[in-house]
């Protein structure tokens, strides 16, 4: 929770969307403490404000007169993390023959203290039943008969303890005359270990009742001081077919029930929660007929192995029967659930651009920014800038920058943090990225931008969607009328949402693309549509968003370094069913896109390009028109230098057209470059000394089917480059040069076609 005892003013916010139409409305969330009031502004964002320096653009925002602008009075909004199954309207059930639970457990993180696993317990009333496992991994019981009865609520522990990452299959019970047996047994597995079988039994002296609030698994459900229901003592780990009888079961049917396994139903069960049912979406199902039907909250992790995952399947999608569990977090996060504070309708007479709220309290400052599309009646410019929001998604407040032993290792120098930065580590409980880790060391697979979102705005470290309006400040130096569409329009709505545009112009990082966005770039290309790809390592990973939840999305990491990458069952997202990892693993490497794809990367230094003799070839005249200059980029905001940070080079075999003419390579990288390569021959003795440096940005052009073009410089650092001596430079002359000739009606020529 927020450290309300901290007495620094702070001030957070998120929006309902990202990207909104003229005449369209959004909302903002805003909370606020350490301040009475706070002000709220709505801003046009046309430059990023990247620290001082003769090179550096200025920092441009435009306030415009809006009726949210203005004073409003601080309210503080709390966000509660951690996520469950709720089961609502079924308390107060009466139980006179007693209580059974039945469920499978594989604990993740015992170290967080007590943990519920099933709770039907009502905290106003003290009645109900509850289970949970204490930090030591024991199984416990909080039984309550109500304050109208006397004697509130009492606790009971037993001498069963489970284990950290091991399923153990766990039945209790409640009898009428009180007492609470335990039952356990380890799941066979194919660990050499020997089989555990354990029973317990308590007199608890009170007879067994539902509370009157609602069932829950993975957490208990408790009320602040504002009323506002949350979870509380949440579980980390999973748990799959949960069963729920009315009657207390013995020993021997315990036994019988453990041992036929997860995937068979339960005869004569009040409740049978089957979560292999419905893993795309967020019921949990009932299988007994008797309309127990639950929802997940806070985005459980879903199409994970179970208990009985056989290793015969990646994809759910065939055995859905082995991917009966959930991972539940006590960090999950998929909305912070604020009240709308201020809602914007958006004038009918806005151009196309990138906007934020900015909202201030007590020298505290935070930016929510948003797209405003262009009109849905059709384009307002020939050009449009693609903003990058799966990649902002699976970015959303990356903690391992901060908190990584080996940040300072691959960045070559001290990490700076800013008074936005440390927000992550004062407010734990907006959430993680996916480069992030849960509390119990699994992989966050989710993400979402309906939560304050510390590294989304136009201040501060040179990168992400700070570094993309670098790129609107050079089209608006340059007087380039643009529309701006972000990238979940373009997955929304496909090639259409761009097919009016003579020029897509990429950002400077658009590493997550999901199937609709390759297939709706593939299509504008195949149309005869022009790219521009001016950044370093896109088209790169899958990303895939939720069907009903616009802004939440998922990424499932399968064939990179073990840092990032999910156990062997989770190939496939749970969202859509598809594959994870990146495209080249999938079969559409980025090169069949933009010529290009990643090979490394560093953060100590950037380098240049020198031309090549392809640089003289007359299908790329063009691009050097007026730049006689052989070295290009040899400076720029980030560490100097146009080709870094991420690079990408061309690979025949991967997709990059036979025709494609490499321009210019860049040269001399750093040996930390060295450390982050994609593939082991990249770092192998080169046996031919004629043979191009593996570790590379290439710079290079090619037609398209229909007269459309590509042009790609394969670094993410190019736009750092584009201001340099107020833009009268290389780089902002080829890309000027570019971008002219790719808004030129006149059709580009395939080789392959000339007579």
């Amino acid at each position: 929770m927020w450290n309300l005892a901290n007495s620094e003013a702070a001030v957070m916010a998120y929006a309902d969307r990202q990207s909104v139409r003229p005449g369209g409305t959004i909302d903002f969330k805003v909370s606020c403490i350490g301040a009475d009031d706070y002000r709220a502004d709505i801003v046009r964002l046309l430059s990023p404000a990247v620290g001082p320096g003769p090179h550096t653009p200025s920092f441009r925002e435009v306030e415009l007169d809006t009726p949210v602008g203005g004073e409003h009075p601080a309210v503080y909004q709390p966000i509660y993390p951690g996520s469950y199954v709720l089961i609502p309207g079924r308390g107060g059930t009466e139980l006179p023959r007693g209580f059974t639970v039945c469920l499978n457990v594989y604990p993740t993180r015992l170290e967080s203290g007590r943990q519920t696993l099933f709770s039907a317990f009502d905290d106003r009333t003290e009645s109900g039943i509850a289970l949970f496992i204490d930090g030591n991994g024991r199984l416990g019981v909080t039984l309550g008969a109500g304050t109208d009865e006397g004697g509130g609520a009492g606790t009971f522990h037993s001498r069963i303890a489970l284990e950290e990452n091991r399923w153990t299959s766990v039945a209790v019970s409640c009898a009428p005359d009180g007492a609470v047996r335990f039952h356990a047994a380890s799941i066979p597995s194919n660990l050499l270990e020997a089989p555990r079988r354990e029973h317990d039994e308590l007199a608890a002296g009170r007879a067994p009742v539902l509370g009157p609030g609602p069932i829950s698994m993975g957490a208990r459900i408790a009320t602040d001081g504002e009323g506002r229901a949350h979870p509380t003592s949440c579980f980390n780990g999973r748990i799959e077919r949960v069963r729920m009888f009315d009657r207390v079961l013995d020993r021997t049917e315990a036994a019988d029930l453990f041992g036929r396994g997860p995937a068979a139903p339960a005869e004569g069960a009040l409740a049978d929660w089957d979560f292999s049912i419905g893993i795309d979406g967020e019921d949990a199902a009932d299988a007994s007929g008797n309309g127990w039907d639950g929802r997940t909250r806070n985005l459980p992790t879903r199409g994970v192995g179970g208990s009985n995952w056989s290793g015969g399947a990646k994809d759910w999608r065939e055995r859905p029967e082995e991917y009966g569990a959930i991972h539940f977090h006590e960090d999950d996060l998929s909305d912070a659930g604020w009240d709308t504070s201020l809602t914007l309708e958006v004038p009918d007479d806005w151009p196309s651009g990138c906007y934020a709220g900015r909202f201030r309290a007590g020298g505290a400052e935070f930016y929510t920014p948003f797209a405003v599309l262009p009109p849905a009646d059709g384009p307002t410019a020939e050009v449009v800038f693609l903003l990058p929001t799966a990649t902002y998604c699976a970015y959303a407040n990356l903690r391992i920058r901060l908190t990584s032993q080996w940040n300072e290792l691959i960045h070559g120098r001290l990490t700076v943090l800013d008074d936005t930065d440390l927000l992550m580590l004062r407010f734990p409980e907006i959430g993680r990225s996916t480069y992030d880790s849960h509390t119990d060391g699994s992989t966050v697979v989710y993400s979402s931008m309906h939560r304050p979102v510390t590294n989304f705005r136009p201040k501060g470290r040179i990168y992400k969607f700070c570094q993309d309006l670098l790129i609107v400040a050079w089209l608006e130096a340059e007087g380039v009328p643009f529309d701006v569409i972000t990238d979940d329009d373009l997955d929304r709505l496909g090639a259409e949402a761009v097919a009016p545009y003579r020029t897509v112009i990429t950002s400077s990082h658009p590493e997550y693309i999901s199937t609709g966005i390759f297939d709706a770039v593939e299509s504008y290309l195949r149309g005869g549509g022009r790219l521009m790809y001016i950044g370093g390592n896109g088209f790169w990973h899958r990303f895939a968003y939720h069907p009903r939840r616009p802004g939440v999305g998922e990424v499932r990491r399968t064939d990179l370094p073990r840092l990032w990458i999910s156990d062997v069952s989770q190939g496939h997202h749970s969202f859509t069913g598809e594959a994870g990892g990146t495209w080249i693993g999938l079969g559409r490497a980025p090169q069949m896109i933009t010529g290009v794809g990643f090979v490394t990367q560093g953060f100590d230094e950037c380098s240049y390009y020198r031309r090549t003799e392809a640089s003289r070839d007359e299908r790329a005249s063009f691009i050097f028109e007026g730049v006689d200059d052989e070295i290009i980029g040899g400076f720029g905001l980030l560490q100097n230098g146009a080709a870094g940070y991420e690079i990408d080079r061309t690979d025949a075999g991967l997709g990059t057209p036979a025709h494609a003419l490499v321009v210019a390579s860049s040269e001399n990288h750093s040996n930390l470059y060295d450390l982050m390569v994609g593939a082991l021959e990249d770092t192998l003795p080169v046996t031919d000394p004629e043979a191009p440096d593996r570790i590379r940005a290439d710079m290079l052009f090619f037609e398209t089917p229909g007269g459309g073009a590509v042009f790609s410089v394969g670094s993410i650092a190019w736009s750092g480059s584009l201001s340099y001596n107020g833009y009268d430079n290389n780089t902002a002359a080829v890309s000027r040069n570019v971008l002219r000739r790719f808004l030129d009606p006149a059709p580009f020529e395939m080789p392959g076609a000339r007579a």
